[in-house]
């Protein structure tokens, strides 16, 4: 029975669909590259209801391929943009670093020992480390206190995704919108959320 508990804890792993609530927008990311890095969210200042996603690197020309999402209607169009200082495209915030949304977790994380050949930077060779395995509920969450709400809810088994998740939570500059990435059956998907409490 014991090795039964222990095969488990090291097989049976579960991520499960992302459950939106009251979601401004949520769009699969068909035309972007999922084996990579997530693509970087901006806004262009004179285009609130608008997003941009860029990935890879500039043309000759210094502008950047990117996808452009109409927040409304989900409409997506093709785009050159060149961002950085000086320009009118702003990145979206890591929620790490601002705060807002946040993550609260519902539910168990262990240390599951893991073996290892060789530990990099440093020396050593195998052995083991921890990995942290949560089963549970995660909550993305906005504001405070009693106006405190669920932005969405992803039920894990055995995961060792939850710092993957951090670093895939964003907010815009304004504050005014948050955004999740995540990345399932190699596709990426955006999910973008009011950080309002009432939708205008």
């Amino acid at each position: 029975m014991a090795g039964v508990v222990v095969a488990c804890w090291y097989v049976a792993r579960f991520d499960g669909d992302p459950k939106p609530v009251d979601a401004l927008l949520v769009a699969p990311l068909e035309e972007m590259p999922a084996w990579g890095s997530p693509p970087t969210l901006l806004q262009n200042v004179n285009e609130p209801a608008a997003i941009y996603l860029v990935t890879g690197l500039p043309g000759a020309d210094g502008l950047f391929e990117a996808l452009r999402l109409d927040v409304n209607s989900g409409a997506r169009s093709s785009a050159r943009i060149r961002f950085g200082p000086d320009t009118a495209y702003i990145p979206f915030d890591s929620a790490e670093n601002a705060g807002i949304p946040a993550i609260e977790f519902r539910g168990l994380t262990m240390g599951r020992p893991t073996p290892h050949l060789l530990v990099f930077p440093g020396p050593g060779g195998p052995g083991f480390h921890l990995v942290d395995s949560a089963t549970g509920v995660m909550h993305i969450t906005a504001g405070t206190g009693n106006g405190r709400r669920t932005l969405l809810t992803l039920t894990l088994i055995n995961s060792s995704r939850m710092p993957e998740m951090r670093a895939h939570l964003w907010s815009d500059r304004a504050r005014r919108s948050a955004a999740f990435l995540w990345r399932q059956s190699d596709i990426w998907t955006l999910y973008l959320f009011s950080l309002t409490p009432t939708r205008k």
